[in-house]
């Protein structure tokens, strides 16, 4: 029998710039501390960009690594 190499294409996220800090990763808000306070991106955890998974590319890893042993 060959020693053949498992090989699974893993899903690869799909990213978009965040629209709160619009990438930047930080953002300026009015607290009551004073005006241009700035603070973290809480949207994208101060990355400047969301990832996003296909559920289709997800799926048909999963399906691949556990039901076809590709």
């Amino acid at each position: 029998m060959q020693d053949q190499e498992l090989k699974y294409n893993q899903p690869e996220p799909h990213s978009k710039i965040c629209t709160n800090c619009k990438g930047n990763g930080y953002i300026k808000i009015d607290t009551i501390h004073g005006k241009d306070q700035i603070k973290q991106c809480w949207v994208c955890d101060s990355r400047g960009e969301l990832k996003k998974y296909v559920q289709a590319d997800v799926d048909k890893f999963i399906y691949d690594f556990y039901f076809r042993g590709v």
